[in-house]
């Protein structure tokens, strides 16, 4: 299953996402205090639901925004949430591979980055579409997230994906915070429920299934441990190039 599918398909993402509002409005309290410039024309890429775009775009009023997701779904359910106004225009769209005319003064996004195949790629096509005063700013899962749970795999190898290190970010030219959120979760098979809810639950490439065994132990390491999984949380800026 694509990304794109694993996201369409997950209706009930509100009610699982937690720490992607959590994300949304700690990112939205970054991008304010830069800030933008008058009247920005801004760019939002993998909206999901909404959560950044609902805290960021009554503090903008005067911002122009294209808003997008690789998920026709998403889209839909991003519009129904902030409603229809003059200055809102939606789009599915490849944020990896944008498709968009013209210069932003901010591109933004929270939490999606982390699905690109090709993030070094995407960051120089995004950064070549800022305005010479603009801005990309985004929250990506770095290395370390729900490393928890990879540790009750023990010597089984994990589905979760390999995502990159402060270094690695900031060796493609990104300004680089990292945050930790942990998250506590009531059993294993909740915090399943929770990446699968969200759309997360497609697995690295090449990953062999575990066996119903196999599950059944890890899922008792992991409780054993407390339930709680740990996001890593980059928050990356650049500027154009």
């Amino acid at each position: 299953m694509s990304v794109a599918d694993a996201f369409g398909r997950a209706a009930h993402y509100d009610a699982h996402a937690a720490v992607q509002r959590i994300v949304a409005e700690k990112l939205a309290e970054r991008i304010l205090a830069l800030p933008p410039p008058p009247a920005p024309r801004v760019l939002e890429i993998g909206c999901g639901t909404g959560f950044l775009s609902i805290e960021l775009v009554d503090r903008l009023p005067d911002a122009r925004w294209l808003v997008t997701d690789i998920a026709p779904a998403m889209v839909d359910r991003a519009r129904q949430r902030l409603g229809d106004r003059p200055n809102l225009s939606f789009a599915a769209m490849d944020g990896e591979h944008p498709d968009v005319a013209g210069r932003f003064d901010l591109i933004c996004s929270s939490l999606s980055f982390q699905w690109f195949g090709d993030l070094a790629g995407a960051v120089a096509r995004l950064r070549r579409r800022l305005s010479p005063e603009g801005r990309l700013v985004f929250t990506t899962l770095a290395e370390g997230s729900f490393f928890e749970w990879r540790r009750a795999h023990g010597d089984l190898a994990a589905g979760t994906r390999d995502y990159p290190s402060a270094a690695q970010l900031a060796a493609i030219g990104l300004e680089v915070e990292i945050e930790t959120i942990p998250m506590a979760h009531k059993s294993a098979r909740e915090f399943l429920r929770s990446v699968k809810g969200i759309g997360a639950g497609t697995p690295r490439n090449g990953h062999r299934p575990l066996t119903p065994a196999e599950l059944r132990a890890v899922m008792g390491r992991f409780e054993a441990k407390g339930c709680v999984a740990s996001y890593m949380v980059a928050t990356c800026i650049a500027g154009p190039l």
